[in-house]
């Protein structure tokens, strides 16, 4: 055991160093780190200094690494290049973590990152006409909580997530099933916690679109034409340091992230319901059958409930009225009597998401970080009030979500030191 051990992390991409000796009997707690790449370098006089180049922190991960000194002169180095172990020994959580290139690389037809919470063990598609976004561990839809860096981003209204960051902007995101700490609290099912990309002392960006088309699609089944479908996705992210040129140089300090995408869907819609035979719009009910399949008689009220001759309703006893209206009924184009008629339209679904984050590093170990994104959205739906295609209806929302954090390590003791989203020990 080696007390006062001088303990280095930097963060490789922002250059963010925190330093601290080790306690009384050896031990070290590094709290509050983000998800990325450090490096990890241990000294102490009378040994030779242990160098791990690069260490990768996952989110919501408290990662152990055992150090030992050799004895020798501080001049003198090991650099360790194994990589640390993958396996949770610190504590009960079970989860996955989806990296930020299988974000990237694995296919997704609507690009929304939540998808892939599916392929984590326990967690399956949320039932039929029920809130939320998936089920965990066969609790409720509604009992799913969802964190943007940290951040309560639950949606009120349906329990769903209030902003769905684009996958450009997101570092990684783990999906928590069971086991996790009283911290995320109240949920029965599981926790999906979403980081959001930080910036570094480098620029990096990208610049995409993703298109879907009909072209290369077949007539559903159930269709009497081939659906339309025109999706175009496309966006842009930056990440860096704040740089205003001969006024402020915010490298190794002040970093940001901007994240932009635009949806612009036309999409066919089908409907299939029942509509009348033109004939019983006037009066002749021959062919109609009873819920029983068997032929339906009419009765006549105004004259002792005795039946209609030839099941047919006399056109002097047809209202006006009633007789215009039924000029605008839909025809039937299936046969049968019900499910007889099918009708195509067009809906539209445009959106733009947009995120922005700052960072800023305050004396090496604190950080203050901003963040904000909005999405406005307008839909079009042909069929919200009928299976006619003619009273469809506009929706329009914006969704908007801010956040200020200030994270400070006011002390360090290596038994019981702040905790944070990750940890090094």
């Amino acid at each position: 055991m080696i007390p006062s051990a001088s303990i280095t992390v930097v963060q490789m991409d922002s250059n963010q160093r925190r330093v601290l000796k080790s306690g009384r009997s050896g031990d070290y707690h590094v709290a509050g780190l983000g998800p990325g790449v450090y490096s990890l370098e241990v000294k102490h006089e009378g040994f030779r200094t242990y160098k791990r180049p690069e260490v990768s922190l996952e989110v919501d991960q408290q990662l152990r690494i055992d150090v030992r000194l050799d004895v020798g002169a501080t001049t003198e180095s090991i650099t360790i290049t194994e990589r640390a172990p993958v396996l949770n020994t610190e504590n009960g959580t079970r989860g996955d973590v989806t990296t930020n290139e299988e974000l990237k690389e694995m296919p997704l037809a609507g690009r929304n990152f939540a998808d892939l919470a599916l392929l984590t063990g326990g967690v399956v598609p949320k039932a039929e006409d029920t809130d939320g976004s998936f089920a965990i561990n066969g609790a409720r839809a509604d009992n799913v909580g969802y964190l943007l860096d940290g951040v309560n981003i639950v949606q009120r209204r349906n329990t769903g997530s209030m902003v769905s960051p684009a996958i450009e902007g997101i570092q990684e995101f783990k999906m928590i099933t069971s086991g996790f700490a009283a911290e995320y609290g109240r949920y029965a099912g599981g926790v999906l916690s979403v980081v959001l990309k930080s910036g570094g002392n480098r620029f990096r960006g990208s610049l995409y679109e993703f298109m879907r088309n009909d072209v290369f699609d077949a007539r559903n089944f159930f269709d009497l034409a081939k659906s339309k479908l025109r999706r175009h996705q496309y966006g842009a992210t930056v990440t860096g340091p704040v740089a205003i040129p001969k006024l402020y140089n915010g490298r190794n300090k002040t970093f940001f992230l901007f994240s932009w995408e635009s949806v612009r869907q036309i999409q066919g819609s089908t409907r299939r319901s029942l509509t009348p035979l033109p004939e019983f719009l006037t009066g002749n009910f021959a062919q109609a059958l009873d819920g029983n399949g068997r032929p339906l008689t009419l009765l006549d009220p105004l004259n002792r409930n005795a039946p209609f001759a030839g099941n047919r309703i006399p056109s002097n006893r047809i209202d006006p009225v009633s007789a215009k209206l039924a000029g605008f009924y839909a025809k039937p184009n299936l046969p049968g009597l019900t499910n007889n008629y099918v009708s195509q339209a067009n809906a539209s679904n445009n959106s733009d998401n947009f995120t922005i984050k700052l960072d800023q590093n305050i004396r090496g170990k604190d950080l203050l970080s901003g963040r904000v994104a909005w999405r406005p959205n307008q839909s079009f739906d042909p069929f919200t009030r009928s299976f006619i295609p003619v009273f469809g209806a506009t929706t329009k929302s914006f969704d908007i979500l801010s956040a200020l954090r200030y994270t400070m390590v006011v002390a360090h003791n290596p038994l019981r030191g702040p905790f944070g989203p990750s940890s090094l020990s």
